[in-house]
């Protein structure tokens, strides 16, 4: 686990209001060493939080799926592919 407490990054995003930064935020402290429960405590105590990443990730359990080493979670990966395809099509 970091030294410090807070971690630098958690007081560097004050402010969680999409699902790739506290996802980021998440895995980084998973691979810190903090379990689900304090990964999911530390973001709950130091950030604010959307209602989408409450509800996306908390009331669903989404997180106690979660690990460090995972890619980009499925809802994430849709979500940028849409918009990827969104900005191929106006292109043109």
């Amino acid at each position: 686990m970091d030294d410090e407490y807070p971690p630098d990054y958690i007081k560097t995003h004050p402010q969680v209001f999409d699902r790739f930064t506290f996802d980021y935020l998440f895995k980084r402290l998973l691979s810190d060493g903090y379990d689900h429960e304090e990964a999911k405590d530390m973001i709950l105590y130091n950030c604010a939080l959307s209602l989408l990443v409450i509800q996306e990730r908390f009331d669903n359990d989404y997180y106690l799926q979660m690990d460090a080493d995972s890619g980009l979670a499925p809802d994430l990966l849709n979500l940028y592919l849409e918009e990827q395809i969104k900005r191929i099509t106006n292109a043109e």
